[in-house]
């Protein structure tokens, strides 16, 4: 059945949703022993969808909720915050948590206000269609042509502004474009690895739409399935591990 998420002020303890958002954190986060003695930093974040973040900064861990959840009801909120500490513990989060957020997720009225969002200011800023070392026109008609059946529709692609080690490829699916970070344009990086990752972002085009009931929706099984097909998957995956790893934990949907 589902849930009405009427998006409300939830009146807890605090006044403010920034009051009320770090007390959640701290109690909900109580339930694993690493956090308990760690101070817990919460803020709303005005990213373009719902992302959800939390990482080690010295002493305190930072927590920062997608501000589209700042009217969400405290199961909600208490549901992210439970997703999140489950990612560092390396646990899987209780089914209630993640049903509570998939409802919420799917509301007609948080839908509508992040695509339109999205519609607005996701526009990922291509520096340049053509890299000092790699050239990510040339290698998305290749991938297109080699498992797409040029199928996919990607209207550009090329290299951001921002040379990012947590995010390394995006695709946006109201825009049909890809960007990929520059850190990939580097010598040190194989050219088998920057053609796995534009694979990888091709394969949102396909299964955008793909229904899941996994909480990370845009890497459904099907996803995973077609990934792991890649014949570079092995390596790449192992060279970005070695050399990349993940600096942060994140929600990204």
């Amino acid at each position: 059945m589902q849930k009405d998420f009427t998006l409300k002020q939830s009146a807890e303890p605090g006044g403010d949703s920034r009051s009320m958002l770090q007390w959640i954190c701290r109690s909900a986060l109580a339930a694993y022993p690493v956090f308990r003695d760690a101070g817990i930093e919460a803020c709303f974040y005005h990213y373009i969808g719902l992302t959800h973040t939390i990482r080690r900064k010295g002493s305190k861990w930072m927590v920062r909720i997608s501000d589209h959840c700042r009217f969400a009801p405290r199961p909600v909120l208490e549901a992210i915050v439970m997703i999140l500490g489950s990612k560092i513990v390396h646990r899987r989060p209780l089914r209630k948590f993640v049903e509570t957020y998939e409802s919420f997720r799917k509301d007609p009225m948080v839908v509508e206000s992040v695509r339109e969002r999205r519609r607005l200011k996701g526009r990922k800023y291509i520096a340049s269609d053509r890299g000092k070392y790699y050239f990510p026109v040339e290698i998305c008609k290749e991938m297109n042509d080699r498992f797409f059946n040029n199928q996919v529709e990607i209207r550009r692609i090329g290299w951001g502004q921002r040379k990012s080690w947590a995010r390394l490829g995006h695709y946006d699916p109201i825009h049909h474009t890809i960007t990929l970070s520059p850190a990939l344009d580097s010598p040190r990086v194989p050219e088998f690895v920057v053609r796995y990752i534009v694979y990888h972002e091709m394969l949102h085009a396909v299964f955008e739409d793909t229904p899941s009931k996994e909480f990370r929706r845009h890497h459904p099984p099907e996803f995973r399935r077609a990934e792991a097909a890649y014949p570079d998957f092995a390596r790449s995956k192992k060279f970005l591990s070695e050399h990349f790893g993940r600096r942060r934990r994140i929600i990204d949907d």
